[in-house]
């Protein structure tokens, strides 16, 4: 059977149909240029060949380009979310640097410190507002330039030059200080700047909040001082008192001592701590010490004392609760009775130098709503023996409990050699305490009893 040549017209329109086609099968093109071949044209059907070739290697440049720009974007739209990303970590370490310390030089040196190692200063001098103008807490010595006082009066961030920035502290409508920023070499752009008036906000907030806290702690501190009275001086007992604020923290306010002699002429020694710190605790301490006193003088002893601080202090609003130990001793036998509400044993020290803690039954915290009894003891003093009472935050350490507190407390009074009870006291205090900073507040009552008929040393602030 012979078949009919098909027209060339025919033949090029479907070969042109299977170029166009990605999807037809090379063997068909090859079968219709066959029939081409015989027919003569060839050369026409690699024209029309060429031409789609054309048109498919432009149509695939445009995808190579758009592909490209779409990589370009991507890679661009990475690089920003990245950067802001390293924005976002710098400004959250930011904040947690200016939230974490309560003291203002500590502060700001850790937030410029944190500028310089994001790149964003190469050397930075911080200035913090005071009554009379601008203190550079680094150099008390050094004043400010009139960039850095054109940004404290302006309330916004001076640049002068391109490699100096001067941003200043703002909170609310007051200025609290200034960062000066400078760098070696790259030029601040406004987005520099913009990131360091961020940095510089959340450093204002923290010095704000470092600055209410130092005012409030030396308020309470000067209160405390002025509520704590002076030890009573005897022939028969050496007295001598000692209190330490805290060195960190929020912790003032709580402790307090007392020492004062009754008219029947017993010596009446007190140490408490309240809960909570602040003002808040400072004036419950101021109530509590006096209503104490009151009630010894009174005539009630240490158990019934305790006791009917307990009744006032439940009445009272708010959740605060306090330890207290008091302890009296008759100056002409040496009976000293006591009894403590949840605070610290008292430690006594023989005429030989040993020590005991006069760790006995006890009663709870003052203050809690549960009912209880405080236990009332009595021992006979031996001439030249000393009785220590402290507050916790003698003992008291992080790194450690309160046993090992504890033990360190007899091995100092053990170790000193000094006679003085000043000199002793001073010896504790420097041993227990040392020149690291402390958490707590700090109390302690000394007295050393000489006996009826010998003459101690007097009392001594």
């Amino acid at each position: 059977m012979t078949t009919e040549p098909r027209p060339a017209g025919e033949l090029r329109a479907e070969v042109e149909r299977i170029l166009r086609d990605r999807n037809s099968a090379p063997e068909r093109l090859l079968s219709i240029t066959d029939a081409l071949d015989a027919d003569g044209t060839v050369a026409e059907v690699l024209g029309l060949l060429t031409e789609v070739i054309r048109e498919q290697q432009g149509e695939l440049r445009w995808h190579q380009s758009e592909l490209e720009q779409t990589n370009a974007g991507l890679l661009a739209l990475h690089a920003e979310i990245d950067r802001q990303r390293q924005r976002t970590v710098f400004l959250d370490d930011v904040s947690r640097a200016s939230a974490t310390s309560l003291d203002s030089v500590e502060m700001l040196d850790q937030v410029a410190a944190l500028l310089r190692r994001h790149g964003l200063a190469h050397r930075t001098l911080v200035w913090t507002a005071a009554d009379y103008g601008l203190v550079c807490p680094a150099d008390p010595h050094l004043g400010p330039d009139e960039v850095t006082l054109r940004a404290f009066a302006s309330h916004e961030p001076v640049q002068h030059g391109s490699s100096r920035v001067s941003v200043p502290l703002t909170a609310g409508p007051h200025v609290l200080g200034v960062f000066d920023l400078h760098r070696d070499s790259a030029e601040f752009d406004h987005e520099d700047i913009a990131l360091a008036k961020a940095v510089a906000n959340r450093a204002a907030v923290g010095l704000r909040n470092a600055n209410e806290y130092e005012r409030e702690h030396e308020l309470a501190e000067r209160l405390q001082r002025a509520m704590l009275p002076t030890p009573v001086s005897h022939d028969e007992l050496d007295i001598v008192a000692r209190y330490r604020s805290a060195t960190r923290g929020v912790h003032v306010g709580g402790d307090w001592y007392d020492a004062f002699q009754r008219p029947d002429g017993t010596v009446v020694l007190t140490v408490g701590d309240v809960t909570g710190h602040g003002l808040d605790a400072a004036v419950v301490m101021g109530k509590l010490q006096n209503v104490l006193r009151a009630y010894a003088i009174e005539g009630h002893g240490p158990s019934a004392s305790l006791r009917l601080v307990h009744d006032l202090l439940r009445g009272e609003p708010g959740l605060l609760f306090a330890t207290a130990v008091v302890a009296e001793i008759e100056l002409g036998t040496g009976v000293m009775r006591w009894a403590s509400a949840g605070h610290p044993p008292p430690l006594l020290q023989d005429r030989d130098g040993s020590v005991r803690y006069l760790d006995l039954a006890h009663g709870p915290m003052l203050g809690v709503n549960i009912p209880f009894d405080i236990p009332e003891h009595e021992r006979p003093l031996v001439p030249g023996s000393s009785v220590v009472l402290y507050t916790d935050g003698l003992i008291e350490r992080r790194s450690s409990d309160i046993d090992a507190g504890l033990e360190r407390l007899a091995g100092a009074f053990t170790a000193c050699e000094a006679e003085r009870l000043t000199e002793r006291t001073e010896y504790v205090l420097t041993t227990m305490l040392g020149d690291s900073d402390h958490d707590d507040d700090v109390c302690v009552l000394l007295c050393r009893w000489a006996g009826p008929s010998e003459t101690g040393g007097r009392a001594s602030a």
